[in-house]
């Protein structure tokens, strides 16, 4: 006989320490877990009767399986869990994240602060379910538990050591076949009917509590369900899905995680990094300068000469550290694809055009403020300590970790030949590399794609969702997870953190609230 969780309802916080259980192996939560179950008194008896126990989840992602795996095993009484995919297949994502080996997690041995700081959008929100609902070390627990080894690499991402998706992908659906949820391919969804205890639909003037939900399917059938969970990504259907339940005011999508593109820098033959593609330096710094709006005149002032003066534009710098990788259109890497992450809207807002700057080793002597002049001094010093010495040879600077064939481009590109000596170098030239060394000015022409993670900033404004249980303020009874949220991360197993946490937490949640109405 298969162990199940204990998933009890809690009045208080100490009677909530008390009813802590563990987990299991044999497709049970190894976590301790507490619920506080609250009847909300939205459905009169006969309406109770006649309810249907079953938890629909709209998406079979990552955060859809996992919120059904949580909703069926944390079940107390006959309920019923409903995992409808629109397409053919389950866990896309999954299967080609990292490469194909899945990115499962990051390092869970890191401080929750620390894991929280990959959060562009989110950090604040996703506090106390990476505290106490649903941790890190949860997430980890419960893969390990269910027999995936998990190994983690020098920058902090974890993999199954099988380096396979695979093994995460059996894993979810072999816990979702031994929870008894019904998985459901090529069933889309057409709409959503939110009725209340009354018998009113979502398109009432009146407002009255929800308690149930008819799902009206495109070929035409019909299915009533208790509660809802939306874990549909950032596909444009899941959001409008989201605006039918009453999330009208959705955090505009814009795409997050991709690489700059610098055609007239690399793609055109005659761009001085052209040529240099699959190089990287481990300890680069990246920065992109973007005006804020002026703030606008107050009532006060707006009718004053003052007031009516046009006010000029702050700029403020956006700036990540970290391997910068030059590829065969432009750049990449982990500081790359941060900047890209959190500065998302501002690049959106530039339309992918303007100008980055990149220092290309803050590792090396004199390179760690960016000051060029400080650059200057320490290269102006080898014109008389190594005058016979070609300077396209090799970075001089102690230290650095510039690779050799980007030092000669950043030196040509200076204004040097390749034949130059230092003791030949004028100041002039001396000072332009030492800015191309330390604020080198690159000119983005168009994002590109990162093919390891397909992510998107923006979704369910985070104000209208209860973020404790991951049911939405505006309709009782819906729950939302994953990408369909406005929360997004870094590449390095974050996304694939917040499904795991918000998932399990609105199962966990939906599945207490199907139980109050048995």
């Amino acid at each position: 006989m298969m162990a199940r969780m204990a998933c009890r309802a809690a009045t208080s916080g100490e009677q909530r320490q008390l009813q802590r259980r563990s987990w299991r192996l044999a497709g049970v939560f190894a976590v301790t877990v507490s619920l506080a179950a609250t009847k909300r008194g939205l459905m009169t008896t006969n309406a109770l009767s006649s309810s249907p126990n079953k938890i629909a989840v709209i998406g079979g992602g990552a955060s859809g399986i996992f919120a059904s795996i949580a909703a069926a095993e944390c079940a107390e009484g006959p309920i019923k869990v409903v995992v409808l995919e629109a397409t053919g297949k389950t866990l896309s994502k999954v299967k080609i994240s990292g490469g194909g080996r899945c990115n499962v997690l990051h390092d869970t041995s890191k401080s929750t602060q620390t894991i929280l700081a990959g959060y562009p959008r989110g950090q604040k929100e996703l506090n106390g379910l990476y505290h106490k609902r649903f941790t890190p070390a949860m997430a980890r627990d419960w893969f390990e538990l269910r027999g995936v080894e998990l190994k983690v690499e020098e920058d902090g991402r974890m993999f199954p050591i099988t380096d396979s998706s695979q093994t995460i992908i059996d894993t979810l659906m072999d816990a979702a076949r031994d929870a008894g949820v019904d998985v459901r391919l090529k069933q889309k969804v057409d709409s959503v009917d939110v009725i209340d205890s009354a018998g009113k639909r979502n398109d009432s003037e009146e407002d009255c509590p929800t308690t149930t939900f008819t799902i009206n399917y495109k070929d035409g059938g019909q299915e009533n369900f208790s509660s809802v969970i939306l874990a549909t990504g950032s596909t444009p259907a899941g959001h409008v899905l989201a605006k039918s339940f009453g999330h009208d005011q959705l955090v505009k999508p814009v795409p997050s995680l991709f690489t700059l593109n610098l055609k007239h820098a690399v793609s055109n033959e005659d761009g001085f990094l052209h040529g240099l593609s699959g190089l990287s330096v481990p300890t680069g710094r990246i920065t992109l300068k973007v005006d804020s709006p002026p703030p606008s005149a107050t009532n006060k002032d707006s009718g004053s000469p003052e007031g009516k003066k046009k006010r000029k534009k702050k700029a403020q710098q956006i700036i990540q550290e970290g391997p910068i990788l030059i590829t065969h259109h432009g750049i990449s890497g982990p500081a790359t694809l941060r900047l890209s992450a959190f500065a998302a809207r501002e690049f959106r807002d530039i339309n992918y055009r303007g100008e980055v700057t990149v220092n290309w080793d803050i590792a090396a002597s004199s390179m760690e403020t960016s000051n060029s002049e400080q650059v200057l001094d320490e290269l102006w010093k080898v014109t008389f300590t190594n005058p016979k010495r070609s300077v396209a040879s090799l970075c001089p600077l102690s230290k650095n970790s510039i690779p050799r064939r980007l030092w000669q481009a950043l030196v040509l590109h200076s204004g040097f030949t390749a034949d130059d000596k230092w003791g030949s170098a004028s100041k002039k030239s001396v000072r332009k590399l030492a800015q191309n060394l330390v604020a080198c000015p690159l000119e983005i022409t168009s994002k590109g794609t990162f093919k390891e993670e397909f992510v998107t900033a923006g979704g369910v404004d985070l104000k209208e969702i209860n973020m404790k249980t991951m049911e939405s303020k505006v309709c009782p009874g819906l729950f939302l997870c994953g990408e369909v949220i406005n929360v997004d991360g870094v590449t390095g197993g974050f996304n694939f953190m917040n499904c795991w946490s918000t998932g399990f937490v609105a199962g966990e949640s939906s599945s207490s609230r199907t139980s109050s109405l048995l």
